[in-house]
Parts: structure tokens; sequence; C-alpha cells
């Protein structure tokens, strides 16, 4: 009688340990899919990350070429108030010139 029981009892236990490797070839599964889609999802990232490196340099340039512009700006807005003064001066001369 006693053996029977442990025998019942050893049959449950297997029963048991049988159900817990289910579950954990099913654990196992779950997890490799979510490592996939983690895998996905990084290789993404890069491409995001490639994308805004690739912005943030197109920016980069652009500014540069924006402060060369400014700066051009400035350089020929300078001369020309430089060359106003001197066509000024050079221009009552001529007319100096002209009235004799």
């Amino acid at each position: 009688m006693a053996s029977d029981i442990a025998v019942e009892i050893l049959k449950d236990i297997r029963d048991e340990l049988r159900g817990v490797r289910g579950e954990q070839i099913a654990t196992n599964q779950r997890l490799d899919l979510t490592n996939q889609r983690l895998d996905q999802a990084n290789q993404r990232l890069d491409l995001v990350t490639e994308r805004i490196d690739m912005v943030e340099t197109t920016l980069l340039d652009l500014a540069e070429q924006q402060r060369f512009v400014v700066r051009y700006t400035k350089a020929i807005s300078e001369r020309d108030v430089e060359l106003e003064s001197r066509v000024n001066s050079l221009e009552a001369r001529v007319d100096k010139l002209e009235s004799k």
C-alpha cells in the first residue's frame, strides 16, 4: 500500500516535471522570438543613427556655407560703403576739372 502511494507520488512528480519542461520550452521559444525582434529593432536603430549622422553632417555643412555667405555679404556691403565715398570724391574732382 505504501509502495502504491510512493509510485503515485513519483508519477505525479514525473508529470509535473514534464509540464515544467514543456513550459520551459515554450518560454525559450518566446525568448528566441523576443531576441529576434530585438535584433530587428537594433538594425533599425542602426539605420536611423546613420540617417541622423547624415542629417547632422548636412546641417553642419549648410551652417558653414551660411557663415561664408554672411561674411561675403558683410564684406561686399562694407566695400560698397568705402567705394561710395571714393566715387563721390572722384566726382567732385571731375566736376572741378570740368568747370575750369
